[in-house]
């Protein structure tokens, strides 16, 4: 089968068996063999409608392009080589072959291998070796390593007294002396765990804190502190920690030891747990804000991506938001860097358009009149300085915090001034709501005043408030012919879901009331429809919810399961 599936594609890739053995040693199973035909049947990544036709866990998670937002925002140096330790089915290997000259992945299983291969197929910077990396011999040694989900698996495959810090040793010996390696895994003290999530590798509860003393399995994952001292003790020199979250399997934000979140609003966070919620017995989310302000999430951060090296040239990103649940054309990623830039790049080749789009946008509005931090496009990115000022945002939140009503509307009065003024007016009939059929009613008061140009991310997070005034940044969408009221209730909408406890102070009712967005709510719930099903990856965000999300419901029933309270 293997065999005619390469003979056909005729994949560019080089295919090294000479280290094989003949044995695949681990496998998910008869779905490796359904995963590489979704693979050869495909233009590679493009895998969404087939994920959905053969939705399963081990389709999704070895398919699915969030696994890719493990690295392809990390600064790999230009014309660098890597080795990839366990390319499993090819998940990241594109990513590195996009990002350096020239790629070595290393598979134990030949089946795996093939998937990879194929998935590749059109790379020509690519070898990929089957074997046992510790029977490999290497002619050349790596500006990069990489050990994505590698490294908790040697206590089965390194035969040592202590294979993980042998195992690392030897591969210390693989890397030139300023290189660098990259290990991602999961902290056994991950927050989820204390949830009672079930522990990825061996399906147990509780299992890493309890040392892995329940199942057989020869698979240990390590706190920070204790991964820390490990690589150290392998011949590390320095060492930066960056935390991949909800993990680093399907990583949306990247936080680092020089950037940790500030609250409990951590970009829409949404956790995921396999393969059930049979075993939660906390809601992970309503514990993140605790967690933050008693200063230690990086104790339970659910994961590590941690960079290793004699060379002290590392943390140069300190974090990165990644906005890979749209449409291919419309990914990118928002880095915040060491040397005090804020840049924004296309995760995507055909998203460099997007990117410039945002600069125009800028441009645009900065003519209207309204102040915008200044940025620039530089080597196909979006460029801008870091700075400290007050986000508009935290602005309204320390308003409802203290209940200042007469705060929180002026603030809000001066947002809709600002959008006011963003762009001239066209007549009420040229309305995008009519236009789109999305209202029989042609009543002009009911939506206002019509911008010709609405810049839809005029929201309180793309603002700062600078000596009484509002400084814009990241625009990255507009509409033509769009009622001033739908940018307000965007604003709303996104305030309000980052920020539920603020319904209790201000009401999302009296607000919109307020702003006379009721009637027309209805209508602006539509176009906000329209406008994701064109910008999001609708069916990928669909396979996800199959896994992502609490239930607090679910968590105190297993609580009374626990108590014997019910069986």
């Amino acid at each position: 089968m293997y065999c005619e599936l390469i003979e056909k594609l005729a994949p560019k890739p080089v295919f090294n068996l000479k280290w094989y053995k003949d044995e695949d040693l681990y496998s998910d199973g008869p779905i490796e063999d359904t995963i590489i035909q979704i693979i050869a049947e495909n233009e590679p990544e493009e895998y969404t409608e087939a994920i959905a036709r053969a939705m399963c866990w081990p389709t999704y998670y070895h398919l699915t392009h969030l696994r890719k937002n493990i690295l392809n925002w990390y600064p790999f140096k230009e014309g660098s080589s890597v080795l990839e330790i366990g390319c499993g089915l090819g998940a990241i290997t594109s990513v590195l072959c996009d990002k350096c000259q020239s790629v070595t992945a290393v598979e134990l299983s030949r089946r795996r291998a093939t998937a990879a291969l194929l998935r590749c197929r059109e790379r020509e910077n690519l070898e990929i070796i089957v074997g046992n990396l510790n029977d490999i011999e290497f002619e050349k040694k790596f500006d990069y390593i990489t050990l994505i989900g590698v490294l908790e698996y040697q206590g089965t495959f390194t035969d040592a007294d202590n294979p993980y810090l042998d195992f690392l040793m030897e591969i210390k010996k693989l890397l030139k002396p300023d290189g660098k390696l990259l290990i991602a895994i999961e902290n056994k003290y991950g927050l989820k765990y204390w949830c009672g999530a079930r522990e990825d590798h061996t399906g147990m509860p509780f299992e890493g804190m309890n040392q892995y003393t329940l199942s057989n399995r020869e698979v240990r994952t390590f706190a920070r502190r204790e991964l820390e001292e490990l690589v150290k003790e392998s011949g590390f020199g320095n060492t930066y920690f960056y935390y991949p979250m909800p993990d680093y399997k399907l990583p949306t934000v990247v936080y680092s030891q020089g950037s940790l979140p500030q609250n409990e609003n951590m970009h829409n966070l949404e956790p995921y747990y396999i393969p059930d919620r049979t075993t939660l017995v906390a809601d992970e989310m309503e514990i993140y804000k605790d967690v933050i302000e008693n200063g230690v999430f990086e104790f339970f951060a659910n994961s590590f991506l941690v960079e290793c090296s004699d060379s002290k040239d590392i943390g140069k990103i300190k974090q990165s938001c990644l906005a890979s649940e749209r449409r291919g054309k419309y990914q990118v990623a928002t880095t915040f860097t060491r040397d005090g830039e804020v840049q924004k790049l296309a995760l995507r080749k055909e998203g460099c358009a997007h990117v410039e789009q945002i600069m125009k946008n800028s441009i645009a509005l900065a003519r209207s009149g309204r102040k915008i931090l200044p940025m620039q496009l530089r080597d196909g990115k979006l460029v801008s300085e870091f700075v400290t000022y007050e986000l508009l945002e935290e602005r309204l939140l320390d308003a409802v915090r203290r209940k200042n009503r007469f705060e929180f509307y002026r603030i809000l009065d001066k947002v809709y001034e600002e959008i006011l003024a963003s762009s001239g007016q066209v007549a009420p009939e040229e309305n995008i709501i009519y236009a789109l059929d999305l209202d029989n009613d042609r009543n002009s008061k009911k939506y206002g005043p019509i911008l010709r140009i609405g810049y839809l991310d005029m929201i309180l997070r793309n603002a700062f408030y600078v000596d009484g005034q509002i400084l814009w940044f990241d625009q990255e969408w507009i509409l033509e012919c769009v009622p001033a009221g739908f940018i307000l209730y965007r604003l709303f909408k996104e305030l309000y879901a980052a920020y539920n406890w603020i319904d209790k102070v201000f009401s999302l009712q009296e607000v919109g009331e307020k702003y006379h967005l009721i009637s027309a709510w209805n209508s602006y719930q539509m176009l906000e429809g329209l406008f994701l099903i064109d910008i999001l990856d609708i069916a990928h965000t669909e396979e996800g919810k199959t896994y992502r999300g609490g239930d607090r419901e679910a968590c105190l029933t297993n609580i009374k399961k626990l108590a014997g309270m019910i069986k």
